[in-house]
């Protein structure tokens, strides 16, 4: 899946700016129980403090939070046996 940017000229800010449809479509290809929804994902930058970035109707965010974000709850659901 070839992922789209905002801009062809990232900002400093958030250079990897990822739609969460994106990251959900991306976690998805990991593998059985490291698939995650848009909305869980949306729930788990709130959480983390992961800035989102609203264009249009998607939401966007720096896919190296999402990576880390990822990271972090699956590893949590894991130890909680789910």
């Amino acid at each position: 899946m070839a992922v789209s940017t905002l801009s062809p000229y990232p900002s400093p800010s958030a250079p990897d700016l990822v739609s969460l449809k994106e990251a959900s479509a991306l976690f998805a290809s990991c593998g059985p129980g490291r698939q995650v929804s848009r909305n869980t994902l949306r729930k788990w930058a709130v959480k983390h403090g992961v800035p989102l970035e609203r264009v249009g109707r998607e939401d966007w965010a720096s896919w190296s939070d999402l990576l880390e974000v990822h990271a972090k709850e699956i590893d949590r659901r894991e130890a909680a046996g789910a």
